[in-house]
Parts: C-alpha cells; sequence; structure tokens
C-alpha cells in the first residue's frame, strides 16, 4: 500500500489565520431562500471586510439546519485564510450561503 508523506516543516505551506478580537459587534438578519427563512450574523474585521457568518435555519437538528451551520464555519475559516468574499459567493452561487454572503456585502 501506498503511504503518503508529509513533509517536516509545514508552517511553510500554512496561510495565516487572520484572528478576530475577543469582542466584536455584529450585523443580524433575516433573508427567504428556498421556501424557508434563514438568520444569518455577520461580525467584520476593523478594515469592515467580513471576517466570520453564521446561519441559523431554526430547525435545530436538521439536515438543512447542518448544512447552513457547516458551510458557514467554512466560509469563516476561508474568510479568515484569506480567501475573498466574491470566490466564495461564486463557489456557492445559487445556495443560502451564497444569498446571505451577498446581503452581507450591501450592510
Amino acid at each position: 500500500s501506498a503511504t503518503m508523506q508529509i513533509p517536516q516543516d509545514e508552517s511553510a505551506h500554512k496561510p495565516a489565520r487572520q484572528r478576530l478580537p475577543n469582542r466584536r459587534g455584529n450585523i443580524s438578519f433575516n433573508f427567504p431562500h428556498d421556501g424557508r427563512t434563514f438568520h444569518a450574523t455577520t461580525t467584520h474585521y476593523a478594515d469592515g471586510r467580513l471576517a466570520e457568518i453564521f446561519l441559523d435555519v431554526g430547525k435545530a437538528g436538521s439536515t438543512v439546519q447542518q448544512h447552513a451551520e457547516a458551510t458557514a464555519v467554512l466560509a469563516s475559516l476561508a474568510l479568515q485564510n484569506g480567501v475573498a468574499m466574491e470566490t466564495i459567493i461564486h463557489a456557492v452561487s445559487g445556495g443560502p450561503l451564497a444569498t446571505a454572503l451577498q446581503l452581507a456585502s450591501v450592510r
């Protein structure tokens, strides 16, 4: 069986994650998507760039809620590692995360 070789110094391959302050303001809003009402909460860096997003669809434990939470966490990590919001929107176009990001960009 093939084994994967991992470089000894992985730090050269890791992007620098831009950390957020422990206390920060947020903006919350609701929006409809595909017959459901989603609730989004966003936080921003001091320079105004979007830093993280949380999505809630109000059905705790449901598959749609789990997907909303997971995609928002992944988008937040991408944003904090320097991925442009427009790139994320393009990658998830048509979904509730894209709608939330587009609405967050005009708030």
